[in-house]
């Protein structure tokens, strides 16, 4: 009797065991099903984003994500804000170029989104400039109307160049304008000055222009990768198979500088000199250190004093991922 119970027992628990097992697998295969068919991730190639422009080129992504039978989709959202609003509103899943500002704002204001690498730190990059006969010195826009986008680091250089020069953003009439509508209206005369990055400064440069003052010194802008925050909990193989290919692309850049830097030139449409010029503004190294996160911090607290945002977040542990601090 007792062995009959006890082979019953055996029989029931292998049973379970095997009940698990089935299960195991079946929660196994529904996961599998709910890879994502596409994956959506921002395609920015201004000011003068390099990565980007060699992943596309190169057809970086769609190797790194047909493994799993995955098609890439590259919408070409540049602004900071827009690409944070469709993070919130589930559209895209990685913004491939995202001001730090951008990311910090949709952060406070409630957007699931998480910064995984940087991007670039770039100073030089970012200019106030003037056409020929306007103004010489930044103490010269007193009074004077100035173009640019506001809430961007362009917003944050050009505050911080007038309180180096004793002055404050009530000194001057600044308008808010997007990159191009903002060179076309410097070389237009409609406006004294504004703020540029990249291309857009250059030809101003080129018809003539001249720069009033660039962020060297005044400051240290951190662009950076980031993405929803339930793709990157779901999905961390697919956050690794895009980090793949813009280290492919990184690594492509270092082998062969002036085969990426005539790519980079040809989408820019402007010449293989600018390009190198342009490029030594740069540095695209992919891990966060601690001075990026200074330099977000830097960026949370310009914000609060211009009355942009109220509160703040800890950049550490509510917008920076830890995957950020371990790339390579």
């Amino acid at each position: 009797m007792i062995h009959h119970t006890r082979r019953r027992l055996v029989t029931t628990a292998l049973a379970f065991v095997g009940a698990l097992s089935l299960t195991a697998g079946s929660i196994t295969g529904v996961l599998a099903a709910e890879k994502p068919k596409t994956v959506r991730i921002t395609y920015v190639a201004s000011p003068f984003n390099v990565p980007s422009i060699v992943m596309r080129a190169k057809g970086y992504l769609d190797e790194a994500f047909a493994p799993y039978g995955i098609k890439v989709e590259s919408p070409e959202i540049t602004s900071g804000a827009q690409q944070v609003q469709a993070i919130a509103a589930g559209e895209i899943d990685i913004a491939s170029v995202l001001g730090g500002s951008s990311a910090i704002l949709g952060k406070t204001n409630g957007a699931d989104v998480q910064v995984i690498a940087a991007y670039s730190r770039n100073p030089e990059a970012y200019a106030i400039l003037a056409t020929k006969g306007g103004p010489q010195k930044v103490t010269d826009l007193k009074g004077k109307t100035v173009a640019g986008p506001k809430g961007t680091a362009l917003h944050q250089l050009l505050a911080a160049a007038l309180i180096k020069n004793g002055m404050t953003l009530a000194d001057i009439n600044y308008i808010n304008m997007d990159l191009g509508a903002a060179r076309a209206a410097l070389l237009a005369g409609k406006v004294d000055a504004a703020t540029l990055a990249g291309n857009n400064a250059l030809a101003v440069e080129q018809a003539g222009g001249h720069v009033i003052a660039n962020g060297k010194g005044l400051f240290d802008p951190t662009t950076v990768i980031g993405v929803n925050g339930a793709f990157l909990k779901n999905h961390p193989d697919l956050v690794e198979a895009y980090l793949a290919a813009h280290r492919k692309a990184l690594a492509f850049m270092a082998e062969e500088p002036e085969e990426a830097l005539k790519l980079a030139a040809a989408e820019q449409k402007i010449s293989l000199e600018d390009a190198r010029r342009m490029n030594a503004w740069y540095d695209f190294t992919l891990k966060m250190s601690d001075a990026d996160v200074a330099n977000l911090a830097a960026d949370q607290d310009f914000m609060v004093e211009a009355g942009m945002m109220k509160k703040k977040i800890d950049i550490k542990a509510d917008l920076v991922a830890p995957i950020a601090f371990t790339q390579k």
